[in-house]
């Protein structure tokens, strides 16, 4: 698909242009020519057609172009010439510096507003990204060409870019976006009859099919593309489709055809030296005659591929050691530039003979990292892992030991200011109850009540806070004591009758039978979960009833589950709600709050009391028909108060 990639930017480049035959032509009319507009065009064009034959010859017609270009103020030109300029470095393989005068064009462009001009750039940068290998940026580009081609409503470029934005979702693996570029593409094609966009629309296609396991449709646009690139005695493209079909009729289990289409690939591809071609063809031959049991063949063929494939690597390290050096030089040469007219001949010559010793230096660090990497890549990789692993956990650690920190400092802030504040309210309790002994008036009654209840109500928000306190600081622990499962039960029916019976609501409590009567567990943290939950219910319901039903599930000799369930009739809760309310100072809504009062504490603490007796409430809501809370817990029987009473 790479290789795909290039052959298209190729002929976009060449779109409008030819080359070789065209520089005498070029070179004469640049003679002949005595307006300095048209010298910077044909500059330019030359710069393009040299790139395809002499890279320095190119850079230097490119060069005089843009001199000249600012000699006479004559933007659109200069931007032409750097976008050539650039071609000829990324044809050399140079992308950064090829990037640099991109954009730079690019520049020029927008402030003329040239659209061409800036679709030509976009789709430039887009197989430059791709050349470097980052695909995700070259799509970005490629699309914003796209975008401009269709608001110029140039037909061929608007093909064109959508073939190329197509291929690279082919690239990604995205055959649903790249199928109906293609097809579009495709339709343009064949309305302006161009033979090089078919071709490649169609060689497109034949993989994207083949790929998605859809082989007649693979081998119909392949062999078509074949087809229009022998017209055009193009032999690169009839390399790489004999490939696609060699390898779509492989998938097929069609030895015979694969093996003619892949071996015509292979003579096509070693004839013209693509490489990557005739690296794919050997692993596919060699997969070919192991499926025919030719052993001896497909391991030549295999053999032939890792050499080959080593003989690749080694080049592209060479490459990628070119590059930099490269790139190197060309920062070197801008920073020369920059200080040509300041710096002394002697600071010159320091200058070089440290950019020299730069490059030694470069070139040895180089050849001993690819050296390194041949040797040592995996141990390399496991080392980075395992120091990546440690700093992430030595950041762990400390943000650890932070929280934990700041968890004991907010727990002992909020236990320290809990009792200091919970002492003087006794007193203020204490004090009304006395006055409201000591026979007040009676316009001072309902002043010392109202006064009572507030103090009441902020004295429970602090034992609240208190009890949430010690839960989420672990200083809370259960009880293990004997208690009477039914008189726990009677007691918390009395504490809620009077209120339940004003609101005109029923309270019943169900207790089963086969429940023990004398259980061990903690009776204390148990009735302040229920009272936390009736307190709920018989608040949030106005007619019908509040429930709590005690189950015996299953009971053994010296163990019994019980669950527990508080169920109403009140005004439920919303679905979205539901998973918020256990969490502190939450409550369903704010008109309740208005409405109700309360804390949002009450189910936030039911819900850590009853996580250190290993369980969990669970809820079930309809709102407007009342809501349905349950839990079960585990309790130990007690035989010796049983056994007393025997």
């Amino acid at each position: 698909m790479k290789k795909f990639l290039a052959h298209i930017l190729i002929a976009l480049w060449c779109i409008g242009y030819s080359h070789a035959e065209q520089v005498d032509s070029l070179k004469v009319r640049l003679q002949n020519s005595s307006s300095d507009t048209a010298r910077v065009k044909l500059l330019a064009k030359l710069g393009f057609e040299y790139a395809f034959i002499h890279l320095d010859s190119s850079r230097l017609y490119c060069e005089r172009a843009v001199q000249l270009a600012d000699e006479i103020n004559f933007s659109r030109g200069k931007a032409d010439a750097l976008n050539n300029l650039a071609i000829s470095y990324d044809i050399e393989g140079n992308h950064e510096v090829a990037i640099t005068y991109f954009l730079m064009a690019l520049d020029i462009y927008n402030a003329l507003e040239a659209k061409d001009g800036q679709a030509r750039i976009y789709n430039n940068c887009g197989m430059v990204y791709q050349s470097l290998g980052d695909t995700a940026k070259s799509l970005e580009f490629h699309k914003r060409s796209l975008q401009i081609e269709r608001e110029l409503g140039d037909s061929l470029g608007i093909a064109y870019s959508m073939t190329q934005v197509a291929a690279l979702h082919l690239l990604m693996k995205d055959y649903e976006h790249a199928l109906p570029l293609y097809l579009s593409a495709l339709s343009i094609l064949q309305s302006e009859n161009d033979i090089q966009g078919l071709a490649y629309a169609h060689w497109g296609l034949g993989e994207l099919y083949m790929e998605t396991g859809q082989s007649n449709l693979a081998y119909s646009h392949a062999k078509e593309a074949f087809s229009f690139f022998e017209n055009e005695e193009n032999m690169k493209g009839m390399s790489e489709t004999s490939l696609i079909i060699g390898k779509t009729y492989l998938n097929d289990n069609q030895l015979a055809e694969s093996e003619k289409y892949l071996l015509k690939s292979l003579s096509l591809s070693q004839e013209l030296g693509t490489q990557n071609v005739t690296l794919e063809c050997l692993l596919n031959l060699a997969e070919l005659y192991k499926s025919l049991n030719h052993y001896e063949e497909a391991l030549s063929y295999h053999e032939a591929y890792s050499v080959l494939k080593d003989q690749i690597r080694k080049r592209e390290m060479t490459s990628n050691i070119k590059e930099i050096e490269s790139k190197y030089n060309f920062e070197r040469q801008q920073q020369e530039i920059a200080l040509l007219n300041k710096e002394s001949a002697h600071q010159t010559t320091i200058r070089n003979i440290i950019i020299g010793v730069l490059i030694v230096i470069a070139m040895l660090l180089l050849w001993l990292y690819w050296a390194y990497l041949s040797k040592a890549k995996t141990m390399e990789v496991l080392a980075d892992k395992n120091e990546e692993i440690m700093r992430k956990n030595e950041i762990i650690e400390r943000e650890k030991q932070n929280a934990l920190i700041a968890a004991k400092a907010k727990a002992d802030f909020l236990s320290v200011m809990s009792h200091e504040i919970r002492t003087p309210m006794n007193v203020v309790l204490g004090s009304i109850h006395i006055l409201l002994e000591d026979k007040p008036k009676q316009n001072q009654i309902e002043t010392l009540n109202m006064l009572k209840f507030s103090a009441e109500n902020l004295l429970t928000l602090l034992n609240d806070i208190l009890d949430l306190n010690k839960l989420e600081s672990g200083k809370l622990e259960l009880e293990s004591a004997p208690f009477d499962i039914n008189m726990l039960v009677r007691g918390i029916q009395d504490g809620f009758g009077e209120e339940a019976k004003k609101k005109g609501i029923e309270l019943k409590m169900d207790v089963d039978k086969d429940i023990p009567e004398q259980l061990i567990g903690d009776p204390g943290r148990l009735s302040q979960v229920l009272n936390n939950l009736l307190s709920n219910s018989i608040k949030f319901t106005e007619s019908g009833y509040v429930q709590l039903k005690v189950e015996a599930l299953k009971k053994g000799r010296k163990k019994i589950n019980l669950r527990f369930v508080v169920e109403d009739t009140g005004i439920g809760i919303e679905p979205e709600k539901q998973s918020v309310i256990f969490d502190k100072f939450i409550q369903a809504d704010s008109e309740t709050t208005r409405k109700h009062s309360g804390t949002g504490l009450g189910l936030s603490i039911t819900k850590h009391i009853l996580k250190l007796f290993g369980s969990e409430i669970k809820l079930k809501s309809t709102p407007g028909k009342g809501s349905k809370f349950s839990f079960k817990l585990k309790f130990e029987k007690d035989f010796i108060t049983e056994d007393s009473y025997s």
